[in-house]
């Protein structure tokens, strides 16, 4: 192993050089005080050990441990070692509802020494203390969130050039909660700097000022501090706020906030706009989007029953249309296949992606739809299917193997040759995107953009293929044509 140095603008990074990609972990990008946004980030004079997983953001793992630290605004840079020019960049937005999740979770060695391309993961605040605006319906605050993220990508138009990267060939990739920040950076100056962005399972749009000031008044009043009270709110310590917001958060699961309890405001300033509303104006006309989605995104959500999920969509679509989807989804049901679940995924996740697909297409721009029907052979995937997460476990794999996931509690797992028949396609179309701004290469070297006619989707699975208007009969129960 060798170490290999970077100077930037805030002083010295050391990283490492093994198997013939370079590395830099836990680079400060900015720092904040509590609930404010993100500022500029600290000095050092002293070379920085990069070679060391970066701060974990303050979050419960799922037996329940509080681990992490407020001062987590970090990111991991992967770059080959050996490369002629300055190389794309992959700017990567983990998910986690929003509340979990860490830049550290993820190597981006592999995608890096495939590309070849510069993979720039970052970290940044969760749950109440990302997302927890303290301003009110009719003036809201940006979510402390979403400034972190814009630092970021200021970070990497300043920086990344010294890494290797090219700050004027950048895409935007997410999952879950970080395909939905990948989307609502769309819809921000800064965001639009990135020639394609990927997002995988969008889920629901940014909050409107509304509930997000009504997800805040749920937290303080279980908190016994007004909003006003910035200074009392600080000095809190960081375990009674995360109680406070869990405790509101599972109260809240069977009403409007629908149990995703968190994500960014339409705040007016920093987040101008819905991102769909930003594609339906054209804004977005010379983006490249990607919008994926996984065939059985629920059933990892529903293992301890689909009561709460289902009042939560018959509150969205109404009770007589849910009962007549319902009967849409038990007559076109595969064997084995659960109508409710497949109903409750194409509401949540599957909808998000038709809007901004049609509101791309229809404005002149271009936009790729695919779905991921493999299931992983690791738990939970090889019991639950192909359900949410399911393409980020092969995203992030290390072929021959799937790699440990710590914050998940998810350990390492081999291959087998359905997975590495699907993850080479999936990494193949990835890293097309990020070269050249089409995913349609190899196996899906005929994938065209999503027009209404035809609706192509990409199905990754052993057999990666292209199929037109795939479910037809369910997607017009929904739109109606």
């Amino acid at each position: 192993m060798a170490r290999t140095l970077v100077v930037t603008g805030s002083g010295p990074v050391a990283g490492r050089l093994e198997d013939g990609v370079r590395s830099w972990r836990g680079v400060p990008y900015a720092r904040a005080e509590r609930f404010g946004g993100a500022g500029a980030a600290p000095s050092w004079r002293d070379p920085l050990d990069g070679t060391r997983p970066g701060p974990v953001g303050v979050q419960y793992l799922p037996d329940g441990t509080r681990v992490g630290v407020e001062d987590c605004l970090t990111l991991d840079v992967y770059a080959p070692a050996e490369a002629d020019g300055p190389l794309p960049v992959l700017f990567w937005v983990h998910g986690g509802a929003f509340r979990t999740g860490a830049a550290a979770d993820y190597d981006g060695s592999v995608l890096a020494a495939a590309g070849p391309v510069v993979v720039v993961a970052v970290s940044y605040r969760l749950g109440p203390l990302g997302f927890l605006q303290l301003g009110t319906a009719d003036d809201p605050e940006p979510s402390p969130a979403m400034t972190d993220l814009l630092a970021a990508l200021d970070w990497v138009q300043r920086e990344v050039a010294g890494f290797g990267g090219d700050p004027d060939r950048l895409t935007l990739v997410g999952q879950s909660a970080g395909a939905s920040l990948v989307c609502a950076l769309l819809a921000t100056p800064a965001g639009r700097r990135a020639r394609a962005a990927i997002a995988f399972s969008i889920g629901g749009p940014p909050q409107e000022p509304a509930e997000s000031a009504e997800v805040a008044g749920r937290v303080l009043t279980r908190l016994g501090v007004p909003r006003t009270d910035r200074a009392r709110l600080r000095d809190l310590p960081a375990e009674a706020v995360l109680a406070a917001a869990r405790e509101a958060a599972a109260a809240s699961r069977r009403d409007h906030l629908g149990g995703v309890f968190w994500g960014p405001v339409v705040d007016g300033a920093v987040l101008p706009g819905r991102p769909v509303d930003v594609a339906a104006r054209g804004d977005l006309r010379g983006t490249a989007l990607w919008l994926g989605s996984c065939r059985d995104e629920m059933t990892v959500f529903l293992q301890s029953g689909a009561e709460e999920a289902a009042a939560v969509a018959r509150g969205h679509v109404g009770d007589e249309a849910f009962d007549r989807l319902l009967g849409v989804y038990g007559a076109t049901a595969r064997p084995g296949e659960d109508p409710l679940q497949a109903l409750l995924t194409d509401e949540m996740w599957l909808r998000p992606a038709w809007r901004l697909a049609e509101a791309q297409a229809a404005a002149g721009g271009r936009a790729w739809l695919s779905r991921w029907d493999h299931a992983p052979s690791l738990p939970p995937f090889d019991r639950l299917g192909p359900t949410h997460g399911a393409d980020n476990a092969s995203l992030w794999a290390h072929p021959p193997r799937f790699v440990e996931r710590p914050l998940l509690g998810r350990p390492a797992a081999p291959m087998g040759p359905a997975d590495l028949a699907v993850t080479a396609a999936l990494h193949d179309s990835v890293l097309s995107l990020v070269r050249g701004g089409t995913p349609a290469v190899g196996v899906l070297e005929g994938w065209p953009p999503y027009e209404p006619a035809t609706r192509c989707t990409a199905l990754f699975d052993a057999t990666t293929r292209v199929v037109a208007d795939p479910d037809a009969g369910r997607r017009s129960a929904w739109t109606g044509g």
